[in-house]
């Protein structure tokens, strides 16, 4: 019985130096934190986090890691805090830091949710509903700025479809042209080969016309000749039948 009493005894007195080695460290975080020295405190903070978990020492980490603008760390640590929080003023006070750095991080509709929510739990702080005034703003903003630009898109890709398809009938205008002026190539070499044909074809006329009139004049020379010859044979038989009539003896009476 006494060595259970001692263990006892023994745990309450460990947990007491964890609780005042996290209550030391809390406050050194804090003389920190009043001076500007955001690293150094966040050490002290995280230290006694680590001895202990506490709300203030996830909640004052938060607000050290929020001044080194490290917003998503921050983030987390509030809402850590958050899950630990017991009473109302402790949550309130949370998700309003909490909702300051979303909106430090330009995350509006965010933003807005963890102001709400420190609003449940004390609906008359004046300043957590100025700045939810202020994310609502913000965020009708960003709605419209990302309407315009998804607009600017749209515009700039109906252009750019404009343009493709005007590229695409200037180019097939080319390709017509091109296979016009190709085909018109084609024709007049063609019509200049039928003229070429047509002028060796009169040429061959030409020439076998002259031929045809050089072998018609030597038929007409032989014919000519043949033509003498028979001539001269009938005046050849003409002078005989006279010599013959010439030599006939005359009666003598």
């Amino acid at each position: 019985m006494g060595k259970i009493v001692l263990f006892f005894l023994l745990l309450i007195i460990h947990g007491n130096v964890f609780s005042q080695t996290s209550h030391k460290n809390l406050r050194n975080g804090d003389m920190l934190y009043e001076f500007g020295k955001y690293q150094e405190a966040e050490l002290e903070y995280r230290k006694a986090d680590t001895e202990k978990q506490s709300v203030k020492s996830s909640y004052n980490l938060g607000n050290t890691l929020v001044n080194q603008e490290r917003y998503d760390e921050a983030i987390k640590s509030y809402e850590s805090a958050a899950a630990k929080a017991t009473s109302d003023d402790e949550k309130s006070k949370i998700y309003h830091n909490q909702g300051n750095a979303l909106f430090k991080k330009e995350k509006y509709k965010e933003s807005m949710d963890a102001f709400k929510k420190s609003l449940k739990y004390k609906p008359s702080d004046q300043a957590t509903k100025e700045n939810l005034a202020m994310a609502q703003n913000e965020y009708k903003k960003q709605i419209q700025q990302q309407q315009k630009e998804q607009q600017k898109n749209k515009d700039k890709n109906q252009n750019q479809d404009k343009k493709e398809d005007q590229q695409d009938k200037n180019n097939q205008q080319k390709n017509d042209n091109k296979q016009d002026q190709n085909q018109d190539q084609k024709n007049e070499n063609q019509n200049q080969d039928q003229q070429n044909q047509d002028q060796q074809d009169q040429q061959k006329g030409q020439d076998q016309a002259d031929n045809d009139g050089k072998k018609m004049t030597k038929e007409d020379a032989q014919k000519l000749l043949e033509v003498m010859d028979n001539e001269e044979k009938k005046v050849q038989q003409k002078l005989r039948r006279m010599d013959g009539k010439a030599k006939k003896p005359v009666k003598d009476w």
